[in-house]
């Protein structure tokens, strides 16, 4: 009987395996050659300095990511062996430390007179072109070394310190819950309990143990998001937001393109979780304990054989190489799925680029909701192998493009299972899907909201905690409209998500909208097209890693720049839960 625990003998068979010492001992002593190496870079010639210093980033690239990946996934799975605690925390500092020569080399590259000659005469210069001149358009950014040296110093006790406390806080706190002391993270789940009267009453749990960390958290964010301010502006950068949007390969164009067509589309979702409201009983919307609520109780139960049954048969229709892909990580047991003592909640994907295949992480229980993430994390698996060809600096692709993939994959399932299934449970899936959707679309865009109202507010000052809760709210009613109830809105949302607090990132919101949105339309072109479209598609996600969001989008004939494509996705979510409303009517 399969046990469906995954094997990592392909990476390395163990922390004593030749191979991993070998590549460890390498490292090592890469770092104590490297000064040396930079040094003597100074009588090298400029030809020399390019090639040198590439070749050098493709090995600290490739080694440390192989040792550091290779002692995280073994982490993720058994927290309770000290050795992998030992080598997650031995393989980070080394890859950490390397980094500062790898910023070193870089700079030695970008400094060189003749690197955009070498880009177009230089075969194996030229591979790396985008990356480097995307270097050479980030360098403009760059503070001198003393100020940056600064910056690096009060990291560890500024914004670092306080995302530490966050974490500290939010993950050591408990809530009341029925007279019982529980663990934040277990009433916050509680979301999902298929009793309303469960939900609610963890909602008001929830809200009661916020405000215990409340005011230390308010210093937090506010400080945060303080210095994210004052360091882009200091770097030249108009906002933080600028700065994200050039990280993300992605214009501003596009951007308010997107953020315009949700905007009209508003009131279209709202309408629907009105009715959806209603349907549950509610008559001034719906409060925010209900906004993972479904219409019934869903009594889905999926053995993992079930799953990998349905995932094979209906990638099988989509695409041989999705298909081919995911039987090989059936078959060579990519996949890690129980649950068990030591192993980390949730679930992700690595690409592992070196072998050609992919690491997935779950936490399986039978349901639905299992089946669609098994799938999502193949579609990470999935944009792995259409890059894996790359030369090892460019196997990263940025944020928004990042769900592209995974999210198409979703959509594949989500569809393909409703054909076989009658309306009643049809209505289920369709009403998983549709809320899904509403946490990337209305969700997201009230996160924005959010955070734009902050960068706003704390240019004058401190931001304190009723006043963070205020904002929320405003963001919240700026989205959901009417579509909530406004007595049961949750102020405390910028405690529950955690991407306000990551110290180098503002903005990780709208990355998820451009997904969910980017990918449904893709899916959209697959469902006109039929396997046609799917040559373009891989070739679309060859791309992600060397080009902009803009011209990713091109390969598949579609213009970010304009509000069409966008209305276009947006569209086909409203006609679907039109779908939904007209089944509910029925039920």
């Amino acid at each position: 009987m399969k046990d469906y625990l995954w094997n990592l003998d392909a990476l390395y068979t163990g922390y004593d395996d030749p191979n991993f010492i070998k590549d460890f001992d390498l490292m090592k002593n890469l770092y104590e050659e490297i000064p040396t190496l930079l040094q003597n870079m100074e009588s090298f010639d400029d030809k020399d300095v390019i090639i040198e210093g590439l070749k050098t980033l493709e090995i600290i690239k490739d080694y440390t990511y192989r040792l550091k990946m290779y002692a995280q996934l073994r982490l993720a799975v058994d927290s309770n062996e000290a050795d992998n605690t030992k080598w997650a925390n031995t393989t980070l500092n080394l890859a950490s430390s390397l980094k500062t020569y790898e910023n070193a080399l870089l700079d030695k590259i970008l400094e060189a007179p003749c690197l955009k000659e070498m880009i177009e005469t230089d075969a194996f210069v030229h591979q790396y072109k985008f990356i480097l001149l995307e270097q050479l358009n980030k360098k403009d950014h760059k503070l001198d070394s003393k100020q940056e040296e600064i910056l690096s110093m009060v990291y560890p006790t500024s914004l670092k310190a306080f995302s530490d406390m966050y974490y500290a806080l939010t993950g050591n706190t408990t809530a009341l819950y029925d007279g019982k002391e529980l663990p934040l993270t277990q009433v916050k789940n509680m979301c999902h309990d298929n009793s309303s009267e469960v939900r609610k009453k963890a909602f008001l749990a929830e809200q009661e143990a916020y405000k215990s960390i409340a005011t230390p958290l308010s210093f937090a964010i506010s400080s945060i998001k303080q210095q994210q301010l004052k360091e882009a502006r200091l770097r030249g950068y108009k906002d933080p937001l600028e700065k994200m949007l050039i990280e993300s390969r992605m214009d501003k164009e596009t951007l308010d393109a997107m953020m315009s067509s949700i905007q009209s589309y508003l009131p279209k979702f709202r309408n629907y979780l009105r009715t959806k409201a209603n349907l549950l009983g509610y008559k001034n919307g719906l409060p925010w304990y209900e906004i993972y609520a479904t219409l019934g109780e869903c009594d889905f139960n999926f053995s993992i054989e079930e799953c990998e049954e349905l995932i094979l048969k209906h990638f099988k229709d989509v695409s041989g190489n999705l298909y081919n892909m995911t039987k090989q990580a059936f078959d060579e047991k990519w996949i890690d799925y129980p649950t068990r003592p030591g192993k980390q909640p949730g679930a992700f994907c690595e690409n592992l680029g070196w072998i050609k295949q992919s690491r997935l992480i779950t936490n399986y229980n039978n349901t639905l909701s299992d089946i669609i993430t098994v799938a999502h994390e193949l579609g990470h698996a999935f944009h792995g192998m259409m890059i894996e060809n790359q030369p090892v600096l460019n196997r990263d692709y940025c944020m928004p493009l990042a769900e592209t993939a995974s999210t198409f994959n979703e959509n594949i399932m989500y569809n393909a299972l409703q054909k076989d299934m009658n309306d009643h449970d049809k209505l289920l899936v369709i009403d998983s899907q549709l809320s899904a959707l509403c946490q990337n679309i209305l969700d997201i865009y009230a996160r924005f909201q959010f955070e734009t109202l902050v960068f706003e507010h704390v240019e004058e000052g401190f931001l304190t905690a009723d006043q963070l809760c205020e904002l929320m709210k405003e963001a919240l009613l700026r989205s959901f409209g009417d579509g909530l109830d406004p007595e049961w809105l949750h102020p405390y949302r910028w405690i529950t998500k955690v991407h306000y607090y990551i110290p180098d990132i503002a903005y990780y919101n709208f990355p998820y909208t451009f997904g969910a949105l980017f990918s449904r339309g893709l899916y959209a072109l697959y469902t006109k097209q039929g396997k046609d479209f799917i040559p373009k598609y891989e070739k679309l996600l060859a791309a992600t890693t060397t080009n902009t969001c803009e011209d990713v989008a091109k390969i598949a004939d579609i213009d970010l720049r304009q509000e069409t494509f966008w209305k276009e996705s947006l569209q086909s979510i409203v006609d679907q839960m039109d779908e939904f409303l007209q089944l509910a009517k029925g039920e």
